[in-house]
């Protein structure tokens, strides 16, 4: 299979740029925009030791920056996209990463036991980054079942302590409805379009009330950072 692939080193990571879905967005990642705010925040504000679960791994490319500061096996990556799933799978072989990656959407806990499904509707867009549990906004899509998976259970499984999460909108109904014990920090890109104003905004309150605190200094442009009150920069402002 990785025969088949065109590598090209993008900060000194392989992608497939032979691969007909990421070529609308090889000239940003030839010039760092594509993921870029996320890159950086990866980059600065993971530190050795952490536990990451990725929820919406895409191409793999921001898995595989927090793969360089946690080591791979602190990565935990989960995402819908069967075909987007198999790339980011091609691009962790490709740079010798053995980062976990299961195909499925995670759910908050009240919602599976409310629930006896165990799968959901996801639609699959033609764009490399915008297929979403709704069809809202979507030109074309095609929908499939795909595997639920609880969001605290997950969490728990591996110990996380730490999340990354780019999950097209759908961060509101599952971060704004789970549990997030163990969880410490969060860079998480919003959707306000997608998701709404006042359900983006309700979400983020939900996380306030568990005790996170959005660090400014590092939030902009719908990304931010959310740490757990007294670690983060608080921390580090106590320790100075």
């Amino acid at each position: 299979m990785l025969g088949a692939m065109k590598l090209e080193a993008f900060d000194g990571l392989l992608l497939d740029a032979a691969e007909p879905r990421l070529a609308p967005a090889l000239e940003a990642l030839r010039r760092g925009v594509y993921e870029g705010r996320e890159v950086r925040l990866v980059k600065g504000l993971l530190r050795p030791g952490q536990r990451v679960m990725e929820l919406g791994t895409c191409t793999g490319l921001v898995a595989m920056q927090a793969a360089r500061v946690v080591g791979a096996e602190n990565v935990f990556c989960y995402e819908a996209h069967p075909d987007n799933a198999a790339l980011a799978r091609r691009h962790f072989a490709a740079n010798g990463m053995a980062i976990a990656l299961e195909h499925g959407v995670l759910a908050p806990r009240r919602r599976m036991l409310a629930d006896p499904a165990r799968s959901v509707t996801f639609h699959l867009s033609t764009s490399l980054v915008s297929s979403a549990l709704t069809a809202e906004g979507m030109r074309k899509s095609r929908p499939v079942e795909v595997p639920l998976l609880c969001l605290e259970d997950e969490i728990a499984r591996h110990g996380a302590t730490a999340m990354i999460v780019d999950i097209e909108g759908g961060e509101v109904e599952l971060l704004g409805q789970s549990a997030l014990d163990g969880i410490d920090a969060i860079i998480m890109e919003t959707h306000y379009r997608k998701a709404g104003v006042r359900a983006t905004n309700d979400m983020i309150a939900h996380l306030v009330a568990q005790g996170f605190r959005l660090d400014l200094r590092h939030s902009g442009a719908e990304v931010v950072h959310l740490y757990r009150a007294g670690t983060g920069p608080e921390a580090e402002e106590a320790a100075g």
